[in-house]
């Protein structure tokens, strides 16, 4: 069993508005049933997908800034930052001039299809 590995190792996967490194769950490099984590990037001047999940989510900003809607309510983030959201949230990330990259951990089980 493979216990260490670098984000390198993980392939990317395009979406519309980011990519993303899956690397803990059920798309990651690493299988999982009860965790999720990876790395997502959003491209600057991007306006992401309104979504929500049905488990909790925790981010943590790992460069760049941004703004992020959570039910309705934009707030700023940057570099060093947790979010938090709760499940069946909606939120959405807005960039302008700059990228955000994201540490992103999930609890229980979910496929990130879009």
């Amino acid at each position: 069993m493979k216990y260490i590995f670098s984000q390198e190792e993980i392939k990317k996967k395009q979406f519309d508005d980011r990519w993303v490194r899956f690397a803990f769950g059920p798309q990651g490099l690493k299988e999982s049933e009860g965790l999720n984590l990876g790395i997502v990037n959003f491209s600057k001047n991007c306006k992401a997908l309104n979504h929500r999940h049905n488990v909790e989510e925790a981010l943590f900003v790992l460069a760049g800034s941004a703004q992020i809607k959570i039910n309705g309510k934009i707030y700023p983030v940057k570099k060093n930052d947790f979010i938090y959201v709760p499940r069946e949230t909606d939120h959405q990330v807005i960039t302008s001039d700059k990228s955000i990259k994201i540490l992103f951990v999930f609890g229980g089980e979910i496929i990130i299809e879009h």
